[in-house]
């Protein structure tokens, strides 16, 4: 099986572009933002999404987040999050006119940035039909051609998709395809699925799936 690695980041991670109102305090331009989540708006990526991560920019660690909203100068509306990051930041054609900032307002004054990436939407079982595991694949490379816009042609292929296992746990292939497993999860590409191969087991159920380029 060739190398692989994973293409957790679309694009450069985004540190704070505007004025800082305290070390813990970043804002963000919400048009970049919505111009990439719009990308993906369409029935064919149904499928997936882009997600959003604040990380501290040396380690990959996940920030601490105390708060997020969506503010202009006449209102704000507040943002979801979880522990591990993830901001929810919606899709709101509104606050792209009105030239809205995402705030995020950090547990400390950590140097953090906010990570973009194309992951899976689908709830998984342990039991996953290889046509399913096909079509995702085909849908990431879709997806990650669209987000590259005018540079398509440099962007790298995606040729299969790394599954996650549950926070704390392992995970290994059972049986159908062969993969690669690690601490994170298990990878499958699209050249494993020979002889027929009508479905891919997992000993536990994956959380999401993330694509995989060829390095």
């Amino acid at each position: 099986m060739k190398i692989l690695k994973l293409f957790g980041l679309v694009i450069p991670t985004l540190v704070c572009s505007s004025v800082f109102a305290a070390e813990n305090v970043m804002s963000l331009s919400y048009d970049g933002f919505f111009d990439r989540i719009e990308k993906l708006d369409k029935p064919e990526f149904q499928n997936v999404k882009l997600a959003f991560y604040l990380k501290e920019m040396t380690t990959g660690k996940p920030c601490g987040i105390k708060s997020v909203h969506l503010k202009t100068k006449l209102k704000s509306k507040k943002v979801y999050f979880y522990e591990s990051g993830e901001v929810i930041l919606p899709f709101d054609k509104q606050y792209d006119l009105d030239k809205a900032q995402v705030v995020i307002e950090k547990v400390n004054d950590d140097n953090c940035g906010l990570d973009m990436r194309i992951e899976s939407i689908s709830l998984f079982s342990s039991n996953i039909e290889a046509n399913e595991i096909i079509a995702l694949i085909d849908t990431f490379d879709a997806a990650l051609e669209k987000q590259t816009g005018m540079l398509s042609f440099l962007a790298p292929e995606v040729i299969g998709a790394t599954f996650l296992a549950p926070e704390g746990s392992s995970m290994e292939i059972v049986s159908g395809a062969k993969g690669e497993c690690n601490d994170l999860g298990c990878t499958i590409t699209k050249s494993s699925f020979e002889n027929n191969i009508e479905h891919v087991k997992f000993s536990t159920k994956p959380t999401k799936a993330l694509p995989y380029i060829q390095k």
